[in-house]
């Protein structure tokens, strides 16, 4: 299998469904973890000594909110570009070099307009 991330509304009614009793799952030999909106992992949602906990008693990832099953290698991308941006470039069959270099622009341009605007 080839997929890079698997919209909720693909896996949960699907044979991936397995994913949210384990927060993830391995498919020939690919690790993918369920994600929230931001690219936190279910782990990390529920983990106290993350900086993304939840707290107690909070659910991870409310209904309704977007509960993407990731490739574990996309996941830093998916946070620092975000969910819709991620999506594009799957869409635009962009693979994981060409989406580390966009990063990596991406972080660059906001150093160069951080500096501008302390200018």
């Amino acid at each position: 299998m080839n997929a890079v991330i698997m919209t909720e509304e693909y896996w949960a009614n699907s044979q991936f469904s397995v994913a949210r009793y384990c927060g993830g799952l391995t498919i020939g030999g690919k690790s993918y973890k369920i994600v929230n909106k931001q690219g936190a992992t279910i782990f990390e949602l529920s983990d106290p000594y993350s900086p993304y906990y939840v707290g107690d008693g909070n659910m991870a990832i409310p209904p309704g909110e977007p509960a993407d099953l990731v490739l574990e290698e996309w996941i830093p991308y998916y946070k620092k570009l975000g969910r819709d941006k991620i999506i594009e470039c799957v869409k635009k069959n962009m693979t994981l070099k060409e989406v580390k270099e966009l990063c990596k622009k991406s972080k660059r341009q906001k150093s160069i307009s951080k500096n501008t605007n302390q200018q």
